[in-house]
């Protein structure tokens, strides 16, 4: 491993893979030579994970190029550290982007989006970790040969911070609701995609605005549900990713848990608007049920809701009537 304070020790032939980038690169295929991912890496205070992080990133075995953005947060640690050191040994791989002042994850997220303008646009945070290092070739696979898909994610591996493999029951809840093709209407139920294992077809983000504010955490799971009103969503049902589950993992804490999901209510009548303008497809009396009750939850439940997007939202009680 580069960075010799990290507790993560890699075996020596992806060490090999990482030190030689080379060595990466299978014979090329005609069809990818205009394909190339952008990952963008969020990191606050994340030392002893960090480096598996990036080092995860380095190890994939892609035909096409790779650049990892890491949007560091002002830690109080020595992340910072970390990433740029990893930054000047990798400099055509690695960029690495400290803010001026602490932003919080949903401000961090909007300022990275501009600067993956790749084909295609992968995330893993910084305390996660890729352990497959076919990760990005078999998703970036499918997609370039199914254009109508926008985004593929796939299960995990949850781990402690000792490294612990473990399995919580509510990350097996989450498991029962994976999906793929069509799913918007099965995102609208909850959300099931994780964040590090996402690969998404960037020119779908066209539009998609991040409110940048620390009142929420969920600007990922909106975007699922953006690119989902405009494409399918492929799952590839392998542990690619080691996520890490502990106690101050911001999506576990009751309050911002609150938070989201008051920013849902008041952004449900936009993405029900939006898939209502999207939607090219007939819906089945399942799909129609569950928008017919989000708009109801949309009128009723969102008291600020402007009379302008109400009036909007009472046609979509008739089109999507489940009878």
């Amino acid at each position: 491993m580069f960075y010799e304070d990290s507790t993560i020790q890699l075996n020596a032939k992806t060490k090999a893979r990482i030190d030689n980038p080379m060595t990466n690169k299978p014979p090329t295929n005609s069809t990818e030579q205009n394909v190339a991912v952008d990952v963008y890496m969020l990191a606050y205070n994340v030392e002893p994970y960090i480096a598996q992080a990036i080092e995860g990133v380095l190890a994939q075995q892609t035909s096409f190029p790779v650049r990892l953005f890491i949007g560091e947060d002002c830690s109080t640690d020595r992340t910072p550290a970390i990433c740029q050191a990893y930054a000047e040994r990798y400099p055509d791989r690695i960029v690495f982007l400290p803010a001026e002042r602490n932003m919080g994850i949903t401000a961090n997220t909007a300022r990275m989006l501009p600067y993956c303008t790749a084909k295609y646009m992968a995330i893993c945070d910084g305390d996660d970790a890729w352990i497959d290092p076919l990760k990005l070739r078999k998703q970036v696979s499918f997609l370039e040969e199914h254009p109508d898909y926008g985004l593929s994610y796939s299960d995990v591996e949850v781990i402690l911070e000792t490294e612990a493999r473990v399995e919580p029951p509510d990350y097996a809840a989450i498991r029962q609701y994976y999906a793929e093709g069509e799913v918007f209407t099965n995102l609208l139920k909850g959300n099931f995609i994780n964040n590090s294992t996402a690969v998404v077809r960037r020119k779908l983000l066209q539009n998609f605005h991040i409110e940048p504010s620390r009142d929420y955490t969920i600007s990922d799971y909106l975007l699922w549900l953006h690119i989902a009103a405009r494409a399918k969503v492929h799952f590839l049902p392998e542990r690619t990713t080691a996520y890490r589950w502990h106690g101050n993992n911001t999506t576990q804490l009751q309050e911002r848990a609150l938070q989201n999901r008051r920013k849902c209510h008041a952004v449900l009548a936009d993405i029900l608007l939006d898939f209502d303008q999207q939607n090219q497809r007939s819906l089945s009396r399942e799909e129609k049920a569950v928008i017919f009750r989000k708009t109801l939850s949309a009128l009723y439940r969102t008291p600020s809701l402007a009379l302008r997007k109400r009036l909007k939202l009472l046609p979509l009680l008739v089109r999507y009537f489940p009878a």
